[in-house]
């Protein structure tokens, strides 16, 4: 792997996790009424937060014990669960527009 490679996939990697979390971010304070949108965008960003410091943790350990191709193997099923999920609120949504 070039180097040029890896600064670009981290590139990448920055700009999805931005708009992959303004989205969500945006997502979640639609379902809350507007005096319960801060509380639930701080428990949101503490639950997250807290998730990717463990995720962090546990995947060096993962990697170190059983390499890369078995943290490719965890991931990618969640990674396909999300997308699927995206796919099913998008054509919820759509369906809802299409009926109003």
């Amino acid at each position: 792997v070039e180097l040029a490679h890896f600064w670009g996939a981290l590139i990448l990697l920055g700009v999805g996790w931005n708009f992959g979390f303004i989205g969500a971010t945006a997502m979640l304070t639609d379902t809350y009424r507007t005096e319960e949108k801060s509380k639930a965008q701080g428990a949101n960003d503490f639950i997250l937060f807290g998730t990717v410091a463990l995720a962090s943790f546990a995947s060096g350990q993962l990697l170190h014990g059983w390499g890369w191709g078995t943290v490719n193997a965890i991931v990618f099923p969640v990674v396909l669960l999300g997308l699927t999920a995206l796919v099913w609120l998008a054509r919820v949504e759509r369906s809802r527009g299409a009926a109003a």
